[in-house]
């Protein structure tokens, strides 16, 4: 007995140690379970038949893991966050109307609308296309960038959201422009909605759009954003709607305006991005980037008119929010102010930072049965005309800036030039056809305007070109007038007027035709920077008339100079200094030579301060230099005719200073326009100065010669005694 009971002992020792061999061997292979912690309630729970709990799903036990791995604070706020369940939709699924080539009956614009915060992610332009980048040139003009760093364009905020009851309750903000909207489907489950061209048609559509909403508070705000596009329009409409069905309430909001517009001419403009103001019977209110950046939370907020439109432009085109109605006055208004704002500011260059405007409204009460709704007329296009008259902003089509610019009549001769540029364009058009063509070039058309301006001033040319030969011809009687009175400079002018009166030269003359030039190069000068139709117009090499003519690019950036060697601000250097060369008269004071070679110099320096000019400016400076040069060259006998017949035939003369008609015949009386000139000539003699001397010189005359010797021999020194004369 004893013998079995010790085998019976060693089997039951024998089969415990071999059950803990086998589990230890298994746990070292890999193979075996792993070991449950000893606190871990999930897995106790996940014991089958243990305490008669359940088999748990291993997707349960991951779930309990994950919400015990949260941190306390999340997981107590978790429960008490009510959002509704948003149905998450494709970005391509958001889009209103097209990026092809847009005709009269087709979209004009393409809007990338986002969930987030309900608003404007990017727009397209289908009729114009953005700057020249890369290999393809070709790719619609860009208006809004879309930034993921920035609330969306007409992002709406809640400012305040309180009780009328209540007085004095403190404002509860809602940001809106993070959350995520939900998107309304029509009835037949379509997020863009067309909208029928007619009561009777479906099939075919003059718009389309899409419906955003979102609730907040507690009882609910509902809140309601609809974007409509139509065709053939340079904007959209977004209708802002607010209910709230459980109490009164008083809602007031703020909407931030489009944003991101891109900077035209990045390296050569003086136009970046501006935010501009229009009030009703009010001008508009323009202020710079840089201006907004600078001022930081100091910046100037627009609340004493009711505002007509707000938003952000640059050299071409424009982005404006408008009130629909616009507001006639300080009761009908739903805004209380609008504010400029910085979105990015550029560390390296403020006047770059991207900027927009922020609109503040009224207090608004909202309730049962009592909803409150506002639509905004949105333009996303170019500065024209045309396009701007919808939105009364026709004021920005004109160029506003002043500066050294802010000559006189120069705005008035931009209005015309524009618009004449325009026609000769239609010309080139229609030649073009003509000869097969299908469409004109405005370079061709600053070619012709250049010579219809020259055309209409050549009765002032003629009269320059014939006081240069004059003036020509008298210097080398001037030169002897200065040796003989170079000790007395009173003698000397008084004779030098004389020599100009007896031979009819005006000295001043020549100054006309650059003072009546100067407003329409100014003009010109206005029309490059405004007009959109000379953006990206091509002519020979060139590719942008409104830009610089950039032969070709560095391979790194240089100062002053830029990304591009730019041809023609030399060329028009070189001409003047033609110019110079062939036509100025000879020095004949050190004083006049030093004053030539200084104008030499300054001609270099003007190349490079006008190197960023546009290339249509130089083309009008080009054609205007060689008219000038052929009207000097292949005149030269009708101006020497013309000086011939001009002078006195009193044996005094210089060359070609005759007084008669040379052939005896009467001369032919001038034409009115000649009149005109004359009259204008005239008028520049009468300077004090030149009237005091010719006032003296009369009075000599009408005395005789013989005080005037007199006074001359009085002047002259003495010999002194012993020596001879």
């Amino acid at each position: 007995m004893n013998n079995e009971k010790q085998r019976l002992v060693l089997l039951v020792a024998l089969c415990l140690l071999s059950t803990f061999a086998i589990q230890i061997l298994l746990e070292k292979a890999g193979l075996g379970p792993k070991p449950k912690p000893k606190d871990d309630p999930a897995a106790a729970q996940a014991e089958p038949g243990k305490d008669g709990a359940a088999e748990k799903p291993p997707k349960a036990v991951a779930d309990a893991d994950a919400e015990k791995d949260k941190p306390k604070e999340q997981a107590e706020k978790a429960p008490e966050v009510k959002t509704p369940k948003v149905e998450l939709v494709e970005p391509a699924e958001l889009v209103l109307g097209a990026t092809r080539k847009a005709g009269p009956s087709d979209y004009w614009l393409q809007l990338q609308l986002t969930q987030i915060g309900a608003g404007v992610a990017a727009i397209d332009s289908a009729r114009f296309e953005r700057e020249f980048e890369g290999k393809n040139p070709h790719r619609p003009m860009q208006l809004i960038k879309d930034d993921p760093g920035a609330p969306p364009s007409l992002a709406v905020n809640i400012v305040s959201l309180g009780d009328p009851v209540v007085a004095d309750a403190p404002p509860s903000e809602i940001p809106l422009d993070g959350m995520t909207w939900d998107v309304v489907r029509d009835d037949q489950k379509r997020i863009v909605h067309p909208i029928p061209a007619d009561a009777r048609s479906e099939s075919e559509t003059k718009g389309a759009e899409v419906v955003f909403r979102t609730s907040v508070g507690d009882p609910a705000v509902t809140l309601t954003k609809t974007f409509r596009l139509l065709k053939g329009q340079n904007g959209f409409e977004m209708e802002l709607g607010i209910e709230s069905p459980g109490k009164e309430r008083t809602v007031t909001y703020k909407l931030l305006g489009p944003h991101g517009i891109p900077i035209e001419g990045e390296w050569y403009t003086g136009t970046f991005r501006d935010a501009v103001f229009g009030g009703t019977n009010a001008k508009p209110i323009t202020i710079s980037a840089l201006d907004i950046v600078k001022k930081g939370e100091g910046v100037e907020s627009y609340e004493s008119f009711p505002l007509k439109f707000a938003g952000i432009e640059n050299q071409y085109f424009a982005l404006l929010v408008e009130p629909d109605p616009t507001p006639l006055n300080q009761d009908d208004r739903k805004e209380t102010k609008s504010i400029p704002v910085v979105l990015h500011q550029d560390m390296k260059d403020k006047q770059k930072s991207d900027i927009g405007v922020e609109i503040t409204s009224k207090p608004a009460k909202v309730g049962p049965n009592q909803p409150v709704s506002q639509k905004f007329k949105v333009f996303a296009g170019p500065k024209t005309v045309d396009a701007l008259v919808p939105y009364g902003a026709e004021e920005l089509a004109k160029y506003r800036k002043t500066g050294w610019f802010g000559i006189p009549f120069a705005p008035e001769v931009a209005s015309v030039i524009g618009p004449l540029l325009d026609y000769i364009y239609q010309f080139t058009s229609s030649v073009a056809r003509a000869f097969g063509g299908k469409a004109g070039n405005y370079g061709v058309s600053i070619i012709l305007l250049t010579l219809l301006v020259r055309l209409c001033m050549f009765p002032l040319g003629r009269k320059q070109a014939i006081m240069a030969k004059k003036m020509q011809d008298l210097q080398p009687h001037l030169k002897e007038i200065q040796e003989k009175y170079k000790e007395n400079k009173e003698e000397q002018t008084r004779e030098t007027f004389a020599l100009y009166k007896r031979h009819k030269v005006n000295p001043m003359g020549g100054c006309l035709p650059a003072l009546i030039q100067m407003p329409i190069f100014v003009g010109l000068w206005q029309a490059l920077n405004t007009s959109v139709h000379l953006r990206h117009a091509p002519f020979l090499y060139i590719q942008n008339l409104a830009a610089p003519d950039m032969l070709f690019r560095f391979p790194w950036e240089l100062p002053v100079v830029g990304w591009y060697f730019n041809l023609l601000p030399f060329l028009v250097v070189s001409l003047m200094l033609v110019q110079t060369k062939l036509f100025s008269p000879p020095a004949t004071t050190p004083e006049a030579e030093m004053q030539q070679k200084m104008m030499k110099y300054m001609m270099v320096f003007m190349a490079f301060m006008f190197y960023k000019v546009p290339s249509g400016l130089g083309i009008y400076f080009i054609t205007s230099s060689l008219w000038q040069i052929g009207e000097r060259l292949l005149l030269p006998k009708v101006s020497a005719k013309a000086a011939a017949s001009g002078g006195s035939n009193d044996g005094k003369s210089p060359p070609g200073g005759g007084g008669g008609g040379g052939n005896g015949a009467p001369p032919k009386p001038p034409g009115k326009l000649a009149q005109f000139w004359e009259r204008m000539l005239e008028e520049a003699k009468k300077d004090p100065t030149y009237r005091k001397v010719m006032g003296d010189i009369e009075q000599n005359k009408d005395n005789g010669a013989q005080p005037r010797e007199r006074d001359r021999d009085q002047r002259r020194p003495r010999a002194r005694p012993g020596k001879r004369r």
